[in-house]
């Protein structure tokens, strides 16, 4: 069996961006709703999953804000015509029966992390899709993060040779490296290469806070002691929760058959033309020649 398990909030960004001006009649955006949607199609269509399930991060502050006031803080505010199409995408997963999980003061990350090891530990594959690279971390030999705008499968191997470092150690290497997309500190003036030798030649992060005299080079030695506060925090903010209280039965997750009406509403609220003239619904009543199609494959063939 395998499951993709998808970061919400990254890939209705990356819908939104993609996608320009797209609104109903009425005004209301759907750019983001519409290149969602198209994503979810695409990826029933191409990978035939097994199970699927999307991750939302949670509009309220998490324990990584409360220890780092300024983690994410240089993250634009989301903009007002891309937060309305929010809950019309979570509408559209409801039709879709798709599970989306969100949890108070959590991050989608930590929701992953957490449903992603529980099921490789029946035996399921997991892929992720998640445009973080802290999400790298959980790689192991059940677990790889697919990138469907490169057709990229990001595995162990990958990892080690885009850092130098096992999946493992990703935490590590961000603390010495910081992550400017979250706002992680980091150390100052420790880059990619540096981190990756000082982790390999110390033998991790622990040792090299621990016995900061195994670096030869002096200059480089007080850049660590330096910032041996900055680079604790930034393990712990760069290190995913795996163990939340989520309770997940992969057979819930199971790829099921859409609620029609439901799914054929919102497709004729948000004028998705193309949609609505391949399934015709009872409750709306669109001009032309419709087929009728009851099976999301062949919804899919169609619309390709």
């Amino acid at each position: 069996m395998n499951l993709y398990l998808i970061d919400g909030h990254s890939y209705f960004y990356r819908a939104y961006h993609a996608i320009k001006g797209l609104t109903n009649s009425k005004g209301l955006p759907t750019n983001a709703i519409y290149g969602f949607t198209n994503m979810i199609l695409k990826i029933i269509k191409e990978k035939r999953p097994d199970a699927i399930a999307v991750a939302f991060d949670s509009p309220a502050p998490t324990e990584r804000h409360k220890i780092y006031a300024d983690y994410k803080i240089q993250r634009p505010k989301t903009p007002d015509d891309l937060v309305v199409q929010i809950p019309y995408i979570k509408e559209i997963l409801k039709a879709f029966n798709i599970p989306a999980f969100e949890m108070i003061g959590v991050e989608a990350d930590d929701i992953i992390c957490t449903i992603a090891k529980k099921a490789a530990s029946t035996g399921t594959s997991v892929f992720i899709l998640s445009g973080d690279k802290d999400i790298m971390q959980i790689v192991e030999r059940g677990i790889k993060v697919y990138d469907p705008l490169k057709n990229l499968i990001i595995d162990e191997d990958y990892v080690r040779e885009r850092f130098g470092v096992p999946p493992e150690c990703i935490p590590e290497f961000i603390a010495l490296t910081g992550d400017s997309i979250d706002n992680i500190p980091g150390a100052k003036g420790i880059g990619e290469k540096t981190a990756k030798e000082l982790l390999l030649k110390t033998g991790g992060l622990d040792e090299l806070l621990s016995h900061p005299e195994k670096i030869e080079n002096e200059s480089l030695r007080k850049m660590i002691m330096d910032d041996m506060d900055n680079i604790k925090l930034s393990k712990v903010l760069a290190t995913l929760d795996a163990d939340l209280s989520i309770e997940v039965n992969i057979q819930d997750l199971t790829v099921k058959e859409p609620d029609w009406s439901l799914l054929l509403r919102l497709f004729a609220e948000f004028e998705f033309k193309k949609l609505i003239r391949l399934i015709p619904s009872g409750e709306y009543k669109p001009r032309g020649e419709y087929k009728t199609v009851t099976d999301i494959n062949e919804l899919i063939e169609i619309k390709s």
